[in-house]
């Protein structure tokens, strides 16, 4: 009996982008853009600045609608859904981490990971034992009752990567994670989210440094709004930079 395909969680059929001035002069962002990502993906999306990655990041996030053309989230059509419906979506299916952390400043480390389960409803005993699974997970039990400003930037991000996972998101949406930490704390960041790879999680980061790419299983290349996949090992890859197997 032959293997059954990995299960399709992204599905971007001729996915187009507009954006019209107010002299109704039209901006193409992104042009008849088809991508598929499976279960367990790795996938870098990389490009110039003004090549469309933060267009394809907000639609990829729910942030944004296409102005024609289909994406698919786990089977489920989200091109023409309502704000509230979007929202809905963000809240349960997809997980962001972002360069600057986006941590609340007043909350500990403990707070910040129970305020977006809290607002989707679970009740707290259950909402204690997901947070400190998750924060078991990147390592930072210790630091359970620190506030944000009292963690260095590489703990911040770790942080942030364990608010993103306590939906159990479709998909982990990194928007150049580690664009502000040093290399060696960068480095440690890649390697959890590698980890969270190898344990099955679909992981997308977009960003402009190969550096990182080269360590993702699939890079997609955004140029001019069009998106061409780089062949695995390809000359953009970093020499000694280990790949997801």
């Amino acid at each position: 009996m032959p293997t059954p395909e990995p299960e399709v969680v992204v599905q971007l059929d001729r996915l187009t982008k507009i954006y019209r001035s107010g002299a109704g002069v039209e901006v193409p962002a992104l042009r008849e853009v088809n991508a598929t990502i499976r279960r367990g993906d790795y996938v870098a999306i990389v490009g110039p600045s003004g090549s469309g990655k933060s267009t394809l990041l907000n639609i990829l996030g729910c942030l944004d609608r296409p102005t024609s053309g289909t994406y698919w989230l786990s089977g489920q059509d989200v091109s023409t859904l309502t704000d509230d419906q979007l929202s809905e979506i963000r809240g349960r299916r997809i997980g962001f981490i972002f360069q600057s952390f986006n941590l609340i400043t007043t909350q500990s480390v403990l707070e910040n990971l129970e305020t977006p389960l809290f607002y989707q409803g679970v009740r707290p005993r259950q909402r204690r034992e997901i947070a400190l699974e998750l924060i078991d997970k990147v390592g930072l039990r210790e630091r359970l009752h620190h506030l944000p400003h009292e963690l260095s930037g590489g703990q911040q991000q770790r942080v942030a990567i364990a608010r993103a996972l306590v939906n159990d998101p479709a998909i982990l949406l990194a928007d150049e994670p580690t664009g502000n930490l040093d290399s060696m704390t960068g480095t440690a960041i890649l390697e959890l989210l590698n980890a969270l790879n190898r344990d099955g999680r679909t992981v997308i980061v977009v960003t402009h440094d190969q550096y990182v790419a080269a360590r993702c299983r699939r890079v997609l290349e955004i140029f001019d709004g069009r998106v061409t996949e780089q062949p695995r090992g390809s000359e953009n890859a970093v020499a000694g930079v280990p790949v997801a197997p």
